[in-house]
């Protein structure tokens, strides 16, 4: 077996695992989303602010009379100042340079990007700066405005060209941090998401952890117990329902094997101590005739007395699931004769005393083997508790769904309903047959284990007039 396979499955590690997965997907794509969105705003501030510069420098470029001039002072735009050398702007009268910015006589050498576009267009690329730091330049091409001071306007159109530089470095690092917190409160997102779901799901698991904890706790060799509790959730009521009643029925089974292997060993004491007492008896008189005479006799009919307790005690634990089912189409009364004419060695008026009624058509599909034993011992049972001067009455209805089977004998005392519900168990026996060497309270307890295995019902109830009734259902097919 591989190791995956061997590797035992956990309901909180899977909704752990899964739970946490679905709300960090949701939160990466929420923490991503605003860091796109917080990037693109921070961009579109610093090209924001490239484009007001430049408007600013647009605003001191005027047309005096077909001459251009431009009016601009350092003191209001120190970045521009040969000192800084930070920022740069350079101006196009036509195609010819018209002015440069300070910062640039730095570097003489050295022009910035010009562009040929329509009038009143602009365009943002990513430049090197003369100082070589990364950065973007705003490259616009506009008219120099005329000066409403002069009167005698020119008709010439003075296109210029306005070129503003400035670095990157601060946007890169805005950028940098932004992502980086992005990051960091996805992660931290992520693993706090991830304790939050395992302690839910913890708090969610507490009352399957505190059913296991009570079936730790549970011992079926104690007094009745079942599985309580206050508090109940409707996922697990029908676990624990289901676990009370498994727990009371082992209860039950336990209690019975408990008084059966009591009343095995009781049943067997008395013939025992028989063989014991006769034995010691025989061995302390040997030579008493009146011993020696029966002796063997009465040691075989202990013997056989052991032996039909033993038989029906294994027929017992057979008829409990090792008997192999054999159905087939069975004529009921034929099966009753054959019943009757083995019963005969034990009850010889057996023929009289029975009142058949049951038609000789009626068939059922069985097997015949475990059928002929319940009949059997319901027979004998009626036989031997019933009076002897009234009849034991068969008879038996047949529907397409069942063949109920019915037998009533008269009884000397009604039984109560203690002794209805518990004549059935093993080795019970009704204080009538307690003195008879050959009951053994077995033959009830086979035809209820005969019947669990065929799938028959069986029921014993008071009827009228001192009448013990059993009521025989076998489904059709």
């Amino acid at each position: 077996m591989s190791q995956q396979q061997s590797k035992s499955h956990s309901i909180k590690r899977k909704l752990v695992n899964n739970i946490s997965a679905v709300i960090s997907v949701i939160l990466f794509t929420i923490f991503l989303t605003v860091d796109l969105s917080v990037d693109s705003w921070v961009e579109e501030q610093f090209n924001q602010s490239l484009t007001n510069k430049a408007n600013y420098l647009k605003t001191l470029v005027e047309d005096d009379n077909g001459k251009v001039e431009f009016e601009f002072s350092g003191k209001f735009m120190s970045e521009y100042e040969q000192a800084d050398a930070s920022e740069f702007y350079q101006l196009w009268h036509g195609s010819e340079v018209f002015e440069r910015s300070q910062s640039l006589q730095l570097y003489k050498n050295t022009q910035l990007p010009f562009l040929e576009l329509p009038i009143n267009e602009s365009k943002i690329i990513d430049y090197d700066l003369p100082n070589g730091q990364s950065g973007r330049v705003l490259i616009s091409h506009f008219v120099a405005k005329k000066d409403i001071r002069n009167t005698n306007a020119s008709a010439t159109i003075n296109s210029m060209t306005l070129a503003i530089a400035a670095p990157t470095a601060e946007l890169n690092k805005v950028l940098i941090i932004i992502d980086v917190v992005f990051i960091l409160t996805c992660v931290i997102g992520v693993f706090g998401v991830r304790y939050l779901v395992t302690r839910i799901v913890n708090k969610g698991l507490f009352p399957l952890h505190n059913l296991n904890e009570q079936i730790k706790l549970l011992d079926i060799t104690t007094v009745a117990q079942t599985i309580e509790s206050d508090f109940k959730v409707e996922e697990i009521e029908p676990i624990r329902n289901e676990l009370n009643k498994f727990i009371t029925t082992n209860q039950q089974l336990y209690s019975n094997e408990k008084r059966l292997t009591s009343d095995i060993a009781h049943e067997l004491k008395t013939p025992i101590a028989e063989l014991i007492s006769l034995s010691e008896v025989a061995l302390k008189y040997p030579d008493d005739k009146r011993i020696s005479d029966t002796y063997t006799s009465d040691v075989l009919s202990i013997s056989e007395r052991m032996k039909t307790i033993v038989n029906n005690l294994l027929l017992l634990q057979r008829s409990t699931s090792s008997i192999e089912l054999n159905a087939q189409t069975i004529v009921l009364n034929n099966l009753l004769k054959q019943t009757i004419n083995e019963l005969t060695f034990k009850h010889p008026n057996i023929a009289t005393r029975i009142n058949n009624t049951i038609a000789n058509n009626v068939t059922i599909i069985a097997d015949e083997f475990s059928l002929n034993t319940i009949l059997c011992n319901l027979i004998d049972n009626a036989l031997f508790y019933g009076l002897t001067q009234h009849n034991i009455e068969l008879s038996a209805v047949s529907n397409p769904k069942s063949t109920i089977i019915s037998l009533s004998n008269k009884v000397a005392t009604v039984l109560s309903e203690q002794q209805l519900q518990a004549i059935f168990d093993p080795l019970y026996q009704l204080d009538s047959s307690r003195t008879n060497n050959h009951r053994h309270g077995l033959g009830l307890s086979i035809v209820q284990s005969l019947c669990n295995l065929n799938g028959f019902t069986i029921t014993a109830s008071n009827t009228e007039n001192n009448t013990l009734t059993f009521i025989l259902t076998l489904p059709s097919g």
